[in-house]
This record gives structure tokens, sequence and C-alpha cells, in this order.
């Protein structure tokens, strides 16, 4: 259609509450139905694992981190911080929104890594792959 071409990258930010060391928190991201992740970048010590829908997010809540999740478990991404650091993922992964309705809501979990009680900033480097 006339108007579509070459989009931009968009960056997604969510922050979790004050949350205690190793306790995780769930967010929804707004984003794309389907995106080119290429970045996921965290403001402290975290865990962020990034999902295609609720009921995977729901479902993986017990796997312990350094664990694999299981093939086809609704696991787009992970990636795990010592610090305040943007991880690159090269290649870049492909994601999408896999609820039965398809929206542009991103689910992720993060776990605080820092040591200490404090909230967590997240922030994707995603393009569009779907309108």
């Amino acid at each position: 259609p006339a108007g579509d071409g070459i989009k931009s990258r968009l960056i997604v930010t969510g922050t979790t509450s004050s949350i205690a060391n190793n306790t995780s928190e769930n967010l929804d991201l707004v984003g794309y139905k389907g995106y080119v992740l290429y970045k996921i970048q965290t403001n402290r010590a975290a865990w962020v694992r990034v999902y295609t829908d609720n009921a995977s997010r729901t479902s993986d809540i017990t796997r312990a981190e350094n664990t694999d999740p299981a093939f086809d478990s609704g696991v787009i991404a992970e990636v795990i911080t010592s610090s305040a650091d943007t991880i690159t993922l090269i290649p870049s992964v492909i994601g999408f929104n896999d609820e039965a309705t398809p929206t542009t809501n991103i689910p992720i979990t993060v776990t605080n890594k820092s040591g200490a009680t404090a909230s967590v900033t997240v922030t994707l480097t995603i393009l569009q792959i779907e309108a």
C-alpha cells in the first residue's frame, strides 16, 4: 500500500516497581505484533525474558536461571546482565505476539539481580515487520 516503506527502529521501555534482589516482575511493553529484536538494555543487573504471549510467560515462571527454555516454550529471547548493560543480539531475533488475537503487547519478565532492592528499567530496540 501507498505510504509503506522502510521503517525506523523503535525504542520501548518499561520499569518494574522497587523489587527485592532475586525477585521477578512481569511487564507488558507496547511494540508491534511482529518485530525484529536488536537489543535488550538494563539499567542494573537483571535477568530479562521476552515472550510470545502471556500463557508462555506464566508457564515459564518456575524455570531456573541458566536453564535453557524448552523448545516451543514461547521464549523469544533472554539475557542476564551483571550491571547496567546493553546486549546486542547477533543475529537479531524475530519476535511476535502469539495471542489468539495478536496485539502490540510484548510480555517480559524481569528479575532484579543487582544485590539490593531496586526498580529495573528494561529497554528493547525493535523494528516493525508486521502491521
